[in-house]
């Protein structure tokens, strides 16, 4: 941008909470980006972006002239014209853009106005983060629009603290396509991390980067092998003042201990906070308050024997800071990401935050729950022990390779071991046992799918505008392969009146929330649903369709099964 090669960039990041924290930061600094006397836009891209406060009130006012100005007299107005934040398909032409990858994805597949996307990218540096969070669909379409910004003649700055050297090859090789060249990355050993991979059109460069000493850390790894014994620890935290955090795998997992501590008595139930993804947006916003009040970098005192059952909501975009962590097995990238969330700040013993100094605290230990180990696992090995975690997680091969690297190493040593830790599990030479040669089969069928079906949802440039542009028109396109999913509103009748969940301003939409379509349809008969006029009355009023809208009706929670403080879950509670 200095050398005036760019004029904005677009943040992209793997959800909309890690954009909503990226957001956060950069409305503090994106003006350090341009000139004084400019009058950049900032814009928050992604379908929820109407329930931050934060992005609403960046919005420039509209002034009796009919212009668009940003409010002096209001910090928190110098974001973007009105006129951007009206459309996600608008929102990228704003000079600096952060939001979900997808908005940006969107604009190399056939999806209504995507050469609008393409022009709000053209001069722009794409910075997608966390890029190790792609599934092989996803890493396809990101190949595609790496190859098209750098046909484009735009920079594209990826960003991943688990990138495996197999993914690494796969975007190198993307945008040399883009700038016509053959370029091939070299290997890489076990001790070349942090590493920089730089392709331009006419060099490429490969080399270690400097890490700050204040960033490396050392986790030691701890075995646990049955719930029982994890809810030992859990007591023994608490009874030490320590705060403590348990990662399961699935929700139905992380509600059950839920509801076991609490018949426990070993925590005390205001101790004791439940975070998953089954939650209206309403309540989900404040048990994320909470998360950070109680286990965030500012926490003191208020944080002492307080415990977390949590799902993968906490990987990566809450800043929290754990004496001690619990974690389900899961692949060995994710188990890293979760490890960042123990003893992540200096404290002293108290747990307060230090400035400088030493962590006075205990030798941090991520705990991890997993079948015993066996050097020559069957097929059912960890769904015979874990079956919510074998499904969450069917590359079972892998769970094991993790399990495998993790006792071998003892410690997650970062930066050092990550390299070590990685290739040990996604690299291409690593040997898999004869237990697992069906679920391998299966798995690597499946990622070729994958990617050869999002191949065929790439755009093809190269013969312009025209039919021959897309091989096929779906009906439903995405720019993630996952199970379809239902959307739900909850809503309560008071005197007559059907009446939204929550309160306050978007009260509908802080109301809703998502789930697989696989877990609705097994559970959809234990709510209480509107239907008949009372619904056709509704969906008029919010412009919904009557034959898909689904409204859940809350009262007591017995009966409707869903509680501000266990999410949704059925009168089965299964």
């Amino acid at each position: 941008m200095a050398a005036g090669k760019a004029q904005g960039l677009y943040f992209g990041l793997p959800t909309m909470a890690t954009a909503n924290a990226m957001f956060e930061r950069m409305a503090n600094t994106w003006l350090a980006l341009y000139l004084p006397d400019s009058r950049p836009s900032l814009i928050l891209a992604h379908s929820a972006r109407r329930l931050m406060d934060r992005f609403n009130q960046s919005i420039w006012s509209v002034t009796l002239s009919g212009t668009e100005e940003p409010d002096e007299a209001q910090p928190d107005s110098q974001g973007c014209a009105a006129w951007f934040a009206d459309s996600n398909k608008k929102a990228l032409l704003a000079e600096v853009g952060v939001g979900t990858l997808d908005q940006a994805m969107m604009a190399v597949m056939p999806f209504k106005h995507n050469n609008l996307r393409l022009l709000g990218l053209s001069n722009k540096i794409l910075l997608a983060d966390e890029i190790h969070a792609c599934d092989a669909w996803m890493s396809r379409i990101l190949e595609g629009l790496i190859e098209r910004q750098a046909s484009n003649g735009n920079a594209t700055i990826l960003l991943s603290a688990t990138l495996s050297q197999q993914q690494r090859d796969k975007l190198v090789a993307a945008f040399s396509r883009g700038v016509r060249r053959s370029v091939q990355a070299p290997l890489l050993g076990h001790d070349d991390y942090p590493w920089l991979t730089q392709v331009t059109q006419t060099e490429l460069i490969s080399q270690r980067v400097d890490t700050r000493k204040e960033v490396e850390r050392s986790v030691d790894i701890g075995w646990l092998h049955s719930e029982e014994a994890c809810l030992e620890r859990i007591g023994e935290a608490v009874e030490k003042g320590n705060c403590i955090a348990w990662i399961r795998n699935s929700v139905d997992d992380a509600i059950r201990i839920y509801r076991q501590l609490q018949l426990s008595k070993v925590v005390a139930t205001e101790n004791l906070l439940l975070f998953h993804s089954r939650f209206a947006f309403h309540d989900r916003q404040r048990i994320e308050s909470q998360t950070l009040n109680l286990f965030g970098k500012q926490s003191g005192a208020q944080r002492a024997g307080k415990v977390i059952i949590a799902t993968q909501v906490i990987e990566q975009s809450l800043d929290i800071d754990c004496d001690e962590m619990i974690s389900d097995l899961a692949p060995v990238d994710l188990l890293i990401q979760r490890a960042g969330r123990l003893q992540r700040h200096i404290r002293d013993r108290n747990g307060l935050v230090k400035k400088s100094g030493q962590d006075e605290r205990e030798t941090p230990v991520l705990r991890i729950l997993a079948p015993e180990w066996d050097d020559a696992p069957r097929e059912n090995w960890l769904s015979s022990a874990m079956r919510n975690s074998a499904y969450v997680y069917p590359d079972h091969g892998r769970m094991w390779l993790t399990q495998r690297i993790l006792r071998e190493q003892g410690t997650i040593r970062m930066p050092q071991s990550a390299r070590l830790l990685i290739e040990s599990v996604y690299g291409e030479d690593v040997n898999m046992p004869v237990g697992f040669a069906k679920t391998e089969q299966l798995q690597k069928g499946k990622f070729y799918c994958d990617r050869a079906f999002a191949r065929q949802m790439l755009l093809n440039f190269a013969p312009g505008y025209c039919a021959e542009i897309s091989d096929s028109l779906p009906e439903k396109m995405s720019t993630r392969l996952a199970e379809e999913s239902v959307t739900l509103w909850l809503a309560k009748i008071v005197d007559g009146v059907v009446t939204p969940y929550a309160s306050g301003e978007h009260a509908w939409e802080m109301s809703v929330l998502r789930v697989r379509q696989s877990w609705w349809d097994k559970h959809k008969g234990e709510f209480e649903r509107l239907d008949g006029e009372p619904l056709r009355k509704w969906c008029a009023q919010q412009h919904q369709d009557k034959d898909f809208a689904t409204v859940i009706v809350v009262t007591d929670f017995a009966v409707c099964g869903y509680s501000a403080n266990e999410g949704l879950i059925g009168m089965m509670g299964e």
